[in-house]
């Protein structure tokens, strides 16, 4: 059943692509193209994304007019969700510029109009687990059309990502810029880091005086069907550990009831934590800015490489790395990890700079004039 439903999703998302938005775009293609138009778009969240929330600060002390256009798919009905990507490609055709961080339909579901450009932030750093084409679990075998044409910039954190970008999105190196990330101009901001522990200590006092370890997993399977592995032994590890452990969850695993959200975002909390723990997921990249020890926990190695695979050599990884054990065993490794002295310094500076090298705390200020730029021409 859930194998049928799934091909009905594809199938629908297919004809929506290649039939729907772009009958509504052709309809309005012949309206003039405003280029002091920006809009702010993504269909993951109802308000405005955190990878995308310094532009947002820097557009509005630019004075630039923009717009913001923020659903939530996964909590909207069909045709609620179509009407408001329908409502989208009629302000498309007009846009001089659109600013997205997830992957974004409507955009890529025309033939898109040289005046505007479309500029795809992503909400990760670095390359490490295969994504878009280059993996089944993103976009299925038979998935007909580019989901990711029309870009005309995707801003990476460093050189080294921008083959796995070209890849996994099917673009030229024209378009994957090693521009940097936004969002981790944060990290370099101690006004901000101040904020977030501060707000770490209220919201969790009984961490206070001691070492607060992150686990921030990915999910496995795809966004509609996400599953999470490891948790138990998290769990276990909590009570026989000094240390203070706090899960955070991604998005898909949430929505999937799997888990709790909290009061403060990964991305908050990654400034409060003194070790992280996580598996597959590219959170890894943004802590290596903060340059503190972490534990690479991948219980399901052998399944997961095989079934998705990555772009980088899992052994070479810039700390302690668990892998294929489970129970126990896994836990009592877990806690000797998080107990021993830190040895990966240096290769912890390896991998930022070969894969972090343009995140130097000034990426939105940048982005800023590059749409600045665009709205003068």
């Amino acid at each position: 059943m859930k194998k049928i439903k799934f091909k009905l999703k594809q199938q629908f998302k297919m004809f929506s692509q290649h039939v729907i938005f772009p009958f509504v775009y052709n309809l309005n293609r012949g309206k003039k193209i405003d280029k002091t138009k920006v809009i702010l778009a993504d269909a993951h969240h109802e308000k405005c994304p955190p990878h995308m929330e310094l532009l947002k600060k820097y557009l509005i002390t630019s004075g630039l007019d923009f717009e913001e256009y923020y659903f939530d798919l996964s909590n909207m009905g069909t045709f609620s969700g179509m009407k408001k990507m329908i409502d989208f490609m009629k302000l498309y055709a007009t846009a001089g510029t659109v600013v997205i961080c997830d992957n974004f339909l409507p955009v890529s579901s025309c033939k898109k109009k040289k005046g505007t450009r479309v500029i795809q932030l992503w909400h990760g750093c670095g390359a490490f687990k295969r994504f878009g084409y280059d993996s089944s679990d993103d976009i299925p075998d038979g998935y007909k059309g580019n989901v990711y044409k029309n870009y005309d910039l995707v801003t990476v954190s460093g050189a080294a990502c921008v083959p796995c970008f070209c890849s996994a999105m099917r673009l030229g190196l024209s378009a994957v810029k090693a521009f940097g990330v936004s969002a981790t101009d944060k990290l370099f901001d101690r006004d901000y880091m101040e904020e977030c522990k501060a707000r770490f200590r209220y919201m969790f006092p009984d961490a206070v005086g001691k070492k607060v370890v992150l686990y921030a997993p990915t999910f496995r399977e795809n966004a509609a069907e996400a599953s999470l592995v490891g948790e138990e032994e998290i769990d276990e590890l909590k009570k026989c550990c000094d240390a203070y452990i706090i899960k955070s969850l991604h998005p898909h695993i949430i929505a999937g009831n799997i888990g709790n959200e909290l009061p403060m975002t990964t991305e908050e909390l990654l400034c409060c934590a003194d070790i992280l723990i996580t598996d597959y997921s590219s959170v890894f990249f943004e802590f290596l800015l903060l340059d503190r020890p972490i534990v690479f926990f991948a219980l399901d190695y052998d399944k997961y490489a095989g079934d998705r695979g990555y772009y980088l050599d899992y052994n070479s990884l810039p700390g302690q790395i668990i892998k294929n054990v489970t129970g126990k065993e896994a836990v009592e490794l877990l806690k000797m990890a998080l107990e021993a002295n830190d040895e990966y310094e240096a290769s912890r500076q390896e991998f930022r700079n070969k894969y972090m090298e343009a995140c130097d705390g000034h990426v939105t200020e940048r982005l800023t004039e590059y749409i600045m730029e665009s709205v003068e021409d």
